[in-house]
């Protein structure tokens, strides 16, 4: 007797259990991402690495759920499984080429930008009420824990004093509450702007409110009318008005480093006490010197070592354990060009042009926006979370982009809200064939 193909298996699977799976994709999703905090909520409050490996399983399982979407889905998102299939085979060819040293964990992170996004546009779909729900619910997880605790295992941590709720930083938060925004715009619309600057000025991150700023000219810009011209008058007014109060004294004192940059030991900066730097920099703002000192031997330590390390990186994983401030890139470009190489980094510069450019409401594409700005200088590829929830929605909003909108999903497939009801009739359902 013949074995089984795989797609004679997947061609098997009855057409009603593929249209379930996809329509209910994005609440499975939502869902297991409020589980996976949870477990990290409990995590960091407790200190049990019990509740962390709950919650990378969570995480492993929702990916493979991705995978399994994707497969089954036929045709659909042809593009987008092309992304993927490029990036598994050079992040593979990475990770062997450094399989002694590199890190599957950080890898799979990675990667997880690429099933995600795949998997959103092969689903498509309007946002549904227990999505709503659960990104409420995702939002008032890291406030919860403000309230109640601090992370006892970043405690130990050199940024201890930096952490914010259960993230490293106050930049990771934000990008966690842009996150849940970009998700929200399906259903908020162009408020989540507004909402987005709100949430950086909160939380005091002046990058985050230049960022946005930043992304809503380009969005105001492109295509060049009357109405860009009036704006972009005003937000120059508001600039220097805000200049006049010293919100860009951090651009200032960054350009200001960078003529110290090519002419300092890495080796002698890590041994240089708070004292002498601000004598040495005339800022006692240290974190744009340090990024720019942290990069500047990141890229010796990726250009010095031969042809395989330039086409391949060092390894995924490797920056924190090879630099002399023993610490993550805070820059994800530069991280993929140096872990995993150059290869690597060009797929992942058109994947994001190509997401960006199929994204079609001003909402979404200030957001995503921001989000590209904030890889050059955090380490935004470390939140599964927040990358979960811009990358899956944005497939989704690529989805839709492409389709009629005539009928509801939820009407089409019968899994709106949990407990909803079905279509009246089967011939309002798509065939998966047409599902973008």
């Amino acid at each position: 007797m013949s074995a089984l193909h795989p797609s004679d298996a997947i061609a098997s699977v009855p057409p009603a259990a593929r249209i379930n799976a996809t329509a209910l994709y994005f609440p499975v999703l939502t869902i297991s991402l409020v589980i996976l905090n949870v477990f990290t909520f409990l995590y960091h409050y407790t200190g049990s690495t019990l509740f962390n490996v709950i919650s990378n399983f969570v995480g492993i399982s929702l990916l493979a759920f991705s995978l399994y979407v994707i497969v089954q889905h036929g045709e659909a998102a042809r593009t987008a499984k092309n992304f993927l299939v490029v990036a598994s085979v050079l992040i593979t060819l990475s990770v062997l080429f450094n399989f002694a040293v590199a890190s599957t964990t950080d890898a799979i992170k990675y990667l997880a930008i690429y099933i995600l996004y795949a998997a959103g546009r092969s689903c498509g779909g309007t946002i549904r009420s227990v999505e709503v729900r659960c990104l409420y619910l995702l939002a008032a997880l890291p406030l919860a824990f403000l309230a109640v605790g601090t992370s006892k295992p970043f405690a130990i941590e050199s940024f201890a004093s930096e952490v914010f709720a259960y993230f490293p930083n106050a930049n990771t938060g934000v990008l966690y509450f842009s996150a849940l925004l970009f998700a929200a715009a399906q259903r908020y619309g162009d408020k989540v702007i507004l909402v987005q600057l709100i949430n950086a000025v909160l939380m005091n991150r002046m990058g985050a409110v230049a960022a946005t700023v930043v992304a809503v000219l380009t969005w105001i810009m492109f295509p060049l009318r009357l109405q860009s011209l009036v704006l972009m008058v005003l937000i120059g007014l508001g600039g220097a008005f805000a200049y006049s109060f010293g919100a860009f004294d951090r651009v200032i004192t960054t350009i200001d480093n960078l003529s110290y940059v090519g002419s300092i030991d890495p080796r002698s900066v890590a041994t240089m006490s708070y004292g002498q730097l601000v004598r040495l920099t005339g800022s006692t703002d240290l974190s744009s010197f340090f990024r720019l000192i942290h990069w500047t031997n990141i890229w010796d330590l990726y250009t010095n070592n031969g042809l395989l390390t330039l086409l391949f990186g060092y390894g995924a994983g490797q920056t924190a354990l090879l630099t002399y401030s023993a610490l993550v890139p805070h820059n994800d470009y530069l991280r993929i060009l140096a872990e995993y190489g150059i290869f690597n980094l060009i797929v992942f510069v058109l994947f994001l042009l190509h997401v960006r450019s199929e994204l079609t409401s001003g909402a979404t594409k200030v957001l995503f926006l921001v989000l590209c700005i904030y890889f050059f200088s955090e380490n935004l590829l470390d939140n599964f979370t927040s990358m979960a929830l811009y990358f899956a929605y944005a497939g989704r909003v690529a989805a839709l982009g492409r389709q009629p909108e005539t009928e509801s999903t939820e009407a089409e497939t019968g899994a709106g809200p949990i407990g909803a009801r079905r279509a009246p009739s089967p011939s309002l359902v798509r065939s998966p064939r047409n599902q973008p």
